[in-house]
């Protein structure tokens, strides 16, 4: 986390006074003025996301009491989508010695199923979009950034909802006449 705000203190402020100089020139400029701050923040937001994972990653990796049974294989960089933007970082796989099953100790540590490709939040994002409007204006919400997912994937996410049944089902009511 801390790389990811020095970073951003030598480039991301540079950037951020590029935008505020250009507003500042004219006034007429507001919307480019605040796009400009958020993709600013939402880079350093997804890069210190980032960070932490690949810490959680390297604390496994570095303590061997921590992953008994568990051995080194190799390590991979992979990418999922958030609320606030696409996520890339690097995980170990880790292959277990007694079993010979192999898998990504992090993704367990940070509670992600394999193959998950967006985040719970990102899901809810587009979730909350599709039951308003339609399944294409649900995948272009997925997250602040602009990463898109298909109507197919919004639908396959709606429908893999389940909702529990009524308690009383069609339950006729007597009325009585006057």
């Amino acid at each position: 986390m801390f790389n990811s705000i020095q970073y951003f203190q030598q480039e991301g402020i540079k950037k951020l006074q590029k935008v505020f100089e250009s507003y500042q020139n004219d006034f007429f400029k507001l919307a480019e003025m605040v796009y400009g701050v958020t993709e600013e923040v939402t880079k350093l937001g997804c890069s210190m996301i980032a960070e932490e994972w690949e810490s959680y990653d390297e604390i496994l990796r570095e303590r061997k009491d921590l992953r008994r049974g568990w051995h080194v294989v190799r390590k991979d960089e992979t990418m999922i989508t958030t609320s606030l933007g696409d996520v890339t970082y690097s995980r170990t796989l880790f292959k277990n010695i007694k079993t010979g099953v192999s898998c990504y100790l992090l993704d367990k540590l940070i509670a992600i199923e394999p193959h998950t490709r967006m985040s719970e939040d990102a899901v809810a994002r587009i979730l909350e979009e599709a039951v308003d409007s339609t399944y294409r204006k649900g995948g272009a919400n997925a997250s602040i950034s602009g990463s898109v997912m298909s109507k197919e994937t919004v639908m396959n996410k709606l429908h893999m909802l389940e909702f529990p049944k009524t308690l009383h089902q069609g339950e006729k009511k007597i009325v009585e006449k006057l």
